[in-house]
């Protein structure tokens, strides 16, 4: 007893003084070690089905306070310096600006719906399966695997509702509308995003001065691509913050030997394999330059690296295998639909035809970049990657080798040509680098700060072009509360059946937010036939919502007059309008900016007799 006693005070000892000693790198990767270990617990507490939101609150009330008191404790090291003062409130105000523009997406179609409808019913359910009446019944129809009716969802073997996609940015949201409502998942984006902006400073401080560093961080906060994806629910939101915070944690844990940093850097790289499948490939390379730098005993311990990695394999391990059993059918789409995404051989026809189609397609790829204003910083990053490597500086090139792999995306997007949604697979790691490596070479190349400047106003203004037209759109702005309205004309045990075209855009449909937020038994319906498999005894009434667009496919086999219609419907859709130029001899055709457009949709609402 009294050695345990001895053990308990030496354990209480050594954290006192560790939290008495914390300057602001420690500070900082303490702050991020709190939102991503409340990420862990999240996984941890869906994997088990007890997904509470009082026990998320607790924690991350704890989390935040615990922060504060190692703030207060540690006034005296923590110097808040005039460049760290202007990047957190800089930070922080672009999180305001982009968050006023944001509109909480719930609507199914597409994958921010299929994350967020997912997130909503994780937090209504407290578990990652779901089941009610109308998802039973079209199980019945279909069995398992994709389950057609709920996109985004998958049908497991005993029929319940499971998430299509990597659960680690599922649960994240989930976290902060369990705690604020639909808001929450504005909040979530701003959380991992201000992480990323801080991590992205630290990173670049590194290797700049103080004022070019901020350089590189104000054409971050200014790009395009950074705005508009803030405002949709998608994974490289959070991929964003855990790539940058790890990469971050990296370079500290080389230069400094803390065993925090490494810590921190595992616990950020291991939450990002359950949320980008990318992630498994940086964290590889991750451990290929811990084992060639290690033989530097000024850089990294070998030894504290292996036994630390160790541990952190055995538990993705069993992290996986826990996740793999509750959604499998998730992991199998994935990985085909990852492995498909790069099967190149539909190219290649032999008769040249491939290869043609390759040149129009990475042109075209071009031409968006170029709109978009990020074409030059993929290019000067290109440069700056060729000139450290030739001058044999291989340390600044570090956090370019671990995302390495995100640059395939540059061949092949793996993904539909619309813009601008075809960008998101840049977001993450290409562009964020590229700017970096932009700011890195110009520093090398541009000595005086003339010029280093004058180019850098040149990047800022072509940023702006692009920025301030685009940062007020907000797509479908009253559409959910006008579905809110609708959805109140039905009994929470009527079945909705709901054509794809009901909102004026199949991408944006209703049937996921009237399930998932205002509690209906709403599917959306595209097969007429599936109708007679139904057992409408369990159903008080069964109605169809369909836009008078789409009237005629319902008249096939005189299937719309088993209905009687029983009231007219109209929405207001606030979308973009993507246009491309004429074809021309060299490529099929040219991106143009995306127009913001209202229209109406009128429809009816029957019900069956």
């Amino acid at each position: 007893m009294i050695r345990i006693g001895k053990g308990r005070f030496y354990l209480y000892n050594g954290f006192m003084e560790f939290i008495k000693n914390i300057n602001n790198q420690r500070f900082f990767s303490i702050f991020g070690l709190v939102f991503i270990g409340l990420g862990w617990l999240a996984f941890l507490l869906a994997l088990a089905g007890i997904f509470y939101s009082w026990i998320l609150g607790i924690v991350l009330f704890l989390g935040l306070a615990f922060i504060i008191y190692l703030a207060i404790l540690n006034r005296k090291n923590l110097k808040l310096k005039w460049n760290i003062f202007v990047v957190i409130l800089a930070a922080l105000g672009t999180i305001i600006i982009f968050s006023n523009f944001t509109v909480p997406t719930v609507f199914s179609g597409r994958d921010q719906g299929s994350f967020s409808n997912a997130a909503i019913s994780l937090a209504n359910n407290h578990n990652l399966k779901s089941s009610f009446p109308a998802q039973q019944e079209f199980f019945k129809i279909y069995g398992p695997g994709t389950a057609l009716n709920f996109p985004g969802f998958n049908y497991d073997s005993a029929g319940n509702l499971v998430p299509s996609f990597f659960l680690g940015y599922i649960v994240w949201i989930a976290i902060f509308f369990s705690i604020f409502g639909i808001k929450g998942l504005i909040i979530a984006n701003g959380v991992s995003f201000f992480i990323f902006l801080l991590s992205f400073y630290f990173l670049a401080i590194n290797y700049l001065k103080k004022s070019r560093a901020l350089a590189a961080f104000f054409l971050i906060t200014t790009s395009f691509i950074f705005s508009w994806f803030f405002k949709f629910p998608l994974s490289e939101n959070l991929a964003l913050a855990l790539i940058w915070f790890g990469l971050l944690q990296f370079i500290w844990f080389l230069r400094k030997n803390d065993k925090l940093f490494l810590v921190s850097f595992l616990a950020s790289f291991g939450l990002l394999l359950f949320v980008r499948i990318e992630g498994i490939a940086f964290f590889i390379i991750a451990l290929i330059v811990f084992y060639l730098l290690g033989k530097n005993k000024k850089l990294t311990d070998k030894k504290t690296v292996l036994k630390y990695t160790l541990i952190f394999l055995i538990l993705m391990i069993v992290f996986f295998l826990i996740s793999f059993s509750v959604s499998k059918s998730s992991y199998v789409a994935i990985a085909k639909g990852f492995l498909n995404s790069f099967n190149l051989s539909q190219n290649n026809s032999g008769d040249g035809n491939g290869i043609l189609s390759f040149i129009k397609e990475n042109i075209y790829l071009l031409q968006v970049f170029a709109l978009y204003a990020i074409l030059i910083y993929f290019t000067f990053g290109l440069i700056g990657l060729i000139y450290f490597f030739k001058k044999r500086k291989f340390e600044i090139l570090i956090p370019l080798f671990i995302l390495s792999p995100a640059f395939i995306y540059l061949i092949n997007p793996s993904i539909t040509p619309d813009h601008p949604w075809m960008l998101r697979r840049y977001v993450f790691a290409a562009v964020p680098i590229s700017i970096l490596y932009t700011n890195l070479f110009l520093n090398h190349f541009l000595k005086k700060r003339f010029g280093f400047y004058l180019l850098f106003f040149v990047l800022l203004f072509s940023n702006l072009i692009v920025f301030f037209p685009n940062l007020s759109l907000r797509e479908n702005y009253t559409l959910l509360s006008q579905i809110e309205k609708i959805s109140q004309d039905f009994k929470n045990n009527d079945l909705i059946l709901i054509d794809r075209g009901a909102t004026g855009d199949p991408w944006a449909m209703m049937s996921g937010p009237m399930n998932v937020l205002f509690g209906k038994q709403a599917v959306y319906f595209f097969n007429p036939s599936d109708l007679e498999k139904i057992d409408r005894s369990k159903f008080s009434n069964i109605y169809l919502i369909v836009p008078n667009d789409n009237f005629e496919f319902y008249q096939k086999d005189d299937f719309i007059y088993k209905f009687s219609s029983v009231k007219d419907y109209v929405i207001k859709k606030e979308s973009l309008n993507i246009a491309n130029k004429k074809k021309s001899n060299l490529y099929e055709h040219v991106p143009t900016p995306p127009l913001y457009q209202e229209k109406y949709v009128y429809g009816k609402i029957y019900l069956l007799k």
